[in-house]
């Protein structure tokens, strides 16, 4: 007798009973075991031998879809394969083929790459992969044509984000250079792809903002020396950030241990600089002395300017930039990135040798021989520079 929808529902196993069988005919049957379970299985001769392949559990798998699971099973046997095995290289092939999905083999890239970025960068790229290219992540990587790209570039422009485009289709095009070198793919289809052909053409970079002018500079210097109010490594981190010529982000990890107070020197580990490579800012007498006094402040961390909810994390993001914009300067007349560019203009007007201002800027200068010996480059001439650019700012700040 054929088993019922009634029947499976109120059925259970008998006390004392570890399991029993309930046939629906034709070798399918319901396994019901003690704890309740209730498994669909069927019967088969293979090969001169017996087996029995689990079907799924109910109520998951239903009466229905019972018998049309073993009917498929049945199919395969009458043409002589075990549909065991047939399940298993489904299941294989399934495998395989989400390895050869482009979000897998992305990944497998971005975990190779990413120890030689910035902990910011890395970041930045696996959200380009798995958010900004979502609509081709889940594709396998054979399928994916110049088309899929294309499409992806104008959805990116879409949505208001047309300046990530070129750096998502560099991403994209190192993801199949990765893929062509495990032989995971034949082709590239992001090489070659002719992007200003796609999206309308961006518009002209604009350089950070930044004051050039002295007279201009010096309000700039007065409000920030002379304002107080205020958290309190933002107020100090905002004094320094003129004087050293570093990025905000180094500004935000500098560590105590990077601070020579003997040598006057700041030296910067390869890890923590842009370009990787170790950095030696020298210290005027007055940045020493500042530094100096906000150790006695922030000396119990091991960062200078330290998060004040967790003081093994640097401090925020965008606080410099915040702490401009809260003195009166908005985005398009100053930022905090901005003072490097304020310093390098008023440096060359003042007739600096370029190349000493540009290593003191750690941008990349000379032969890559040369640059291999850029960390103590022109040392002798840098501490010059900064101890004369420190004292300048101080002219400006005193000015009536």
């Amino acid at each position: 007798m054929s088993l019922t929808i009634q029947e499976i529902k109120n059925i259970s196993c008998p006390d004392g009973k570890s399991q029993i069988k309930r046939s629906d005919g034709n070798n399918l049957f319901l396994l019901v075991k003690s704890s309740g379970a209730k498994l669909w299985r069927l019967r088969f001769r293979h090969a001169g031998k017996y087996q029995e392949m689990a079907l799924g559990k109910y109520p998951s798998i239903s009466l229905s879809e019972a018998r049309k699971l073993a009917e498929e099973a049945r199919a395969s046997l009458i043409n002589g394969i075990n549909p065991m095995d047939e399940r298993r290289e489904r299941k294989r092939a399934k495998t395989t083929s989400k390895d050869k999905l482009f979000e897998t083999i992305a990944l497998k890239w971005w975990e190779q790459q990413k120890d030689s970025w910035s902990e910011d960068h890395a970041a930045r790229v696996k959200r380009w992969l798995q958010i900004d290219s979502k609509t081709i992540c889940n594709l396998h990587i054979e399928e994916i044509d110049a088309g899929h790209i294309t499409e992806l570039m104008l959805a990116i422009e879409a949505a208001g984000t047309p300046k990530k485009a070129p750096n998502i289709l560099a991403v994209i095009n190192r993801v199949f250079g990765y893929a062509l070198a495990h032989r995971l793919t034949r082709s590239n289809p992001a090489q070659g792809l002719p992007l200003g052909d796609i999206i309308k053409p961006l518009p002209p970079v604009k350089h950070r903002a930044a004051i050039v002018k002295p007279n201009e500079l010096a309000q700039l210097i007065k409000d920030i020396d002379l304002s107080q109010s205020g958290n309190y490594c933002t107020i100090e981190a905002l004094k320094l950030i003129p004087r050293v010529f570093l990025r905000p982000t180094e500004i935000r990890n500098l560590k105590w241990e990077y601070i020579d107070f003997d040598d006057l020197l700041i030296r910067i580990p390869a890890e923590t600089m842009k370009k990787k490579r170790e950095h030696l800012v020298p210290m005027s007498k007055q940045v020493a002395l500042h530094l100096k006094e906000i150790k006695e402040v922030t000396g119990y961390s091991q960062l200078v300017f330290p998060n004040e909810r967790d003081s093994s994390k640097p401090m925020s993001k965008n606080v410099l930039t915040n702490r401009l914009r809260d003195l009166g300067y908005p985005a398009d007349v100053m930022s905090a990135h901005g003072f490097r560019s304020t310093a390098s203009t008023i440096l060359h007007e003042k007739g600096w040798n370029s190349e000493v201002i540009e290593v003191q800027l750690a941008h990349l200068t000379g032969t890559a021989t040369s640059r291999a010996y850029n960390r103590s480059l022109y040392l002798a001439e840098r501490k010059k520079l900064m101890q004369e650019w420190a004292n300048y700012l101080d002219e400006l700040s005193n000015k009536e």
